[in-house]
């Protein structure tokens, strides 16, 4: 649109300059005098056309830095959201952190338990049968099945105090390293997916940073083109009219 003024000023001039070319050799002070006027004219109506022209530029100016504080509100948003799913996304994995170590915990226990009612059971058995043994041969003279039943108890509490002991404590052992390892995995996921929320964020600020700053570039430079044109449209008429003046200078 100011292109268009411009063109349409600039052909008004070429008109309005005709006639001073084909009369050049009409140096009457009547001539003179219209010619000097239609300066005037020129350059008032080539201020009101620079103003125009700044105006809209100004609007221009404006519109740009409009949209990039929109398009970077939009972005900051984004930047935002991905910054609350990256802490909803740290919780989460902690939480299955410690949910994966409670269960290897609750396991060892559960083996503990299990090993205990088992051991129990068995030399719960074993006593009892040893005691059996005790009371026939105190009864009816049968020693050697109370030796080879005290021999097997003796062995048995033996397997017991073993699987107590040792097999218990690596069952155990081994329930909470499960545990951890699945601590560590869970974790290790949400520490990836966290970075992973945490870059993009990253990236949606940067963006915004970029589109408000270009935003304000293009707001300038339009101001400036804006400024330009109409400093060039009043220099050209500034310059018609210095002509005009030096003419009816002469001519008197």
């Amino acid at each position: 649109m100011a292109l268009l003024r411009a063109f349409v000023f600039l052909a008004t001039l070429a008109v309005a300059f005709a006639p001073f070319a084909a009369f050049a050799a009409d140096d009457t002070q009547e001539h003179l005098q219209a010619e000097l006027a239609n300066a005037f004219a020129q350059l008032q109506g080539a201020r009101e056309q620079a103003l125009s022209i700044q105006a809209d530029a100004n609007a221009s100016a404006q519109n740009e830095r409009m949209i990039a504080i929109l398009k970077s509100e939009s972005m900051r948003e984004r930047q935002l959201k991905n910054t609350a799913n990256a802490n909803a996304l740290d919780e989460i994995a902690n939480s299955l952190a410690d949910a994966a170590r409670k269960q290897g915990m609750t396991d060892s226990r559960n083996s503990l338990a299990i090993a205990n009612n088992q051991i129990t059971t068995l030399l719960a058995n074993v006593d009892g049968n040893l005691a059996n043994a005790q009371m026939m041969a105190q009864t009816r003279g049968r020693w050697d099945e109370w030796f080879n039943a005290q021999a097997q108890a003796d062995q048995l509490h033996q397997i017991g105090n073993f699987i107590a002991t040792e097999l218990v404590q690596q069952n155990m052992a081994n329930d909470m390293a499960i545990g951890a390892q699945r601590a560590s995995v869970a974790q290790a996921d949400g520490t990836a997916e966290v970075a992973a929320s945490q870059g993009m964020a990253a990236a949606e600020l940067l963006a915004a940073d970029t589109v408000l700053q270009a935003g304000t570039l293009a707001g300038i430079s339009s101001e400036i083109d804006g400024e330009n044109e109409a400093s060039d449209l009043i220099g050209q008429a500034t310059v018609s009219l210095e002509n005009a003046e030096a003419q009816a200078a002469n001519g008197r």
